[in-house]
């Protein structure tokens, strides 16, 4: 009986649709509505792949530019160890904050796929986990805001800044990342959207000369992000309206896997260098 009385407090499904979003927004997600099934569980964790291949693809970015700075480097100093593929038109990136995005985001895939796996018996487990999934997606919106906006010239590097004030804002970002992971990450994807539509709108400068991505061709890419996002947005948010509806965690994870993929070529180009090696 006692059970049965504390059902409305501990199952989601127990409660009104306002009542899960109240939740979310104050960073109160509970252990989830999804994985109702088997084919729900399923479908949720091989869509949690994904954001596997879109750190993959930061992190081979990332390898490549840091080894074309090298070989620029190289040249520079007349040592001959370059090869003729290095590109003097493509303005240097970050590779160290793109590989922090690439990792950030192969642990978001880690995270989602940890929260599913985790049986709907063991509540207190599944609303760990789903925290845990929900501060990973801030730590990774954080990396992408800092690496998108660095790429499109919206953090310029050449910006003073107190090492030791970086340090404790970073801190301090990431604690609050991990008691309001949704009001963080609500933030930092402003800050990358922001981003996404600087690199539409300008490019980084020298991509044309390879002719890798015009205007056109960014400008679509970021009506592609755009669709993507909302669809992104709409799922998530549909997920706690109609809970019995099937897969729409599924939707929301292809989605906004696809929605960081653009989003990703809106901000570093679509050229992506060959790895070193």
């Amino acid at each position: 009986a006692a059970f049965a009385d504390d059902a409305p407090r501990t199952d989601p499904r127990a409660k009104t649709a306002k009542a899960r979003l109240r939740d979310l927004a104050t960073s109160e997600p509970g252990m989830g509505v999804a994985d109702r099934n088997a084919l729900e569980r399923c479908a949720n964790v091989l869509t949690s792949a994904p954001f596997f291949l879109c750190g993959r693809d930061v992190l081979r970015r990332a390898a490549a530019e840091k080894q074309r700075r090298i070989e620029l480097d190289w040249r520079d100093r007349g040592l001959g160890l370059h090869t003729t593929r290095v590109h003097d038109s493509l303005p240097p990136m970050n590779h160290e904050k793109m590989r922090r995005l690439g990792w950030a985001l192969v642990g978001v895939g880690v995270a989602a796929a940890a929260y599913h796996l985790a049986p709907r018996s063991k509540r207190a487990l599944r609303t760990t986990l789903r925290r845990v999934d929900y501060t990973a997606i801030a730590l990774a919106s954080m990396a992408a805001s800092d690496a998108y906006g660095d790429a499109v010239g919206a953090c310029p590097s050449h910006r003073v800044r107190l090492p030791r004030t970086k340090v404790v804002t970073e801190n301090v970002t990431i604690a609050t990342a991990a008691k309001f992971p949704l009001l963080v990450s609500a933030a930092h994807c402003a800050l990358s959207e922001a981003a996404f539509y600087r690199g539409a709108r300008s490019g980084r400068r020298g991509r044309e000369s390879e002719g890798s991505c015009d205007e056109s061709n960014r400008l679509r890419v970021w009506r592609e992000h755009v669709a993507y996002a909302a669809a992104a947005g709409f799922f998530f948010v549909a997920e706690e309206v109609w809970p019995d509806f099937p897969l729409l965690h599924a939707a929301w994870h292809v989605t906004g896997a696809a929605a960081m993929r653009t989003g990703t070529t809106c901000a570093f180009g679509e050229h992506v260098p060959a790895s070193p090696g």
